[in-house]
């Protein structure tokens, strides 16, 4: 069965986060515009869920084999819409991203992508508990925005995600430490990274997360072979 992609025009609009300290306020400015976007998809989601348990008695009634497959389909966006729900409250408390186990955060935007979009999207992920708050976040935004972009504008149906810490032996100068590897593949349309003309929402945002945290930056692609983004950020760096 075809997704609907019809919208509930009597939805109230999710309502905008309001911060009460300046940190929390600079955490949400960051994700209002996903936020916006997440509270969309809900609605879409949701609608479409209702429009296919609303036919599912009739159809069962007349194929019972594709009324299963729309019973399968039915739990993909419920489980989605569910995902989506969590991100949202994340986006409205953005406080919270600083709490959550990284892994976890991660997980959760890629089933609330892959519930909405059918894009198979896997999650490898192991992330050092004590990881500052703001690499966290920043890590959690870039992720964020590379899985947008990969099943939003490049239509991927594939997306990697990949999240690794390593120890980096110590030296004279410093003691042991560690190295955070994000790593984001997808099978998309792709581009060419030398021809993307300042203003790319996405793009900017992951390059400007990354400076942010003294991380380094990798963003391979070729049109019709997919993108690669990898963000590297070292304890002590």
């Amino acid at each position: 069965m075809t997704e609907p992609r019809a919208r509930l025009a009597a939805v109230a609009p999710c309502p905008t986060p309001r911060a009460s300290e300046k940190a929390e306020s600079a955490l949400a400015a960051p994700g209002s515009r996903l936020a916006d976007e997440l509270c969309d998809a809900v609605t879409q989601t949701l609608f479409s869920a209702s429009l296919i348990a609303e036919a599912l008695p009739a159809l069962w009634e007349r194929d019972p084999e594709e009324a299963r497959q729309s019973l399968i389909e039915l739990r993909q966006l419920s489980q989605g819409a569910i995902a989506e729900m969590r991100t949202l409250l994340l986006e409205l408390r953005p406080a919270s991203l600083t709490a959550a186990d990284l892994g976890d955060l991660l997980q959760q935007l890629a089933d609330a992508s892959a519930g909405r979009t059918r894009a198979k999207i896997t999650v490898a992920a192991q992330a050092p508990q004590a990881l500052p708050s703001d690499v966290r976040i920043a890590l959690y935004r870039i992720a964020q925005e590379a899985i947008n972009n990969a099943v939003k504008h490049a239509k991927a149906s594939h997306v990697d995600l990949s999240l690794n810490c390593t120890a980096v032996p110590p030296d004279i100068d410093r003691k042991p430490a560690y190295r955070v590897e994000l790593c984001v593949r997808d099978n998309g349309r792709g581009f060419q990274p030398d021809m993307v003309q300042p203003g790319q929402h996405g793009l900017d945002i992951i390059r400007e997360r990354a400076r942010t945290i003294g991380a380094d930056l990798a963003i391979k692609s070729r049109p019709n072979h997919g993108t690669e983004i990898v963000v590297t950020w070292e304890e002590g760096e």
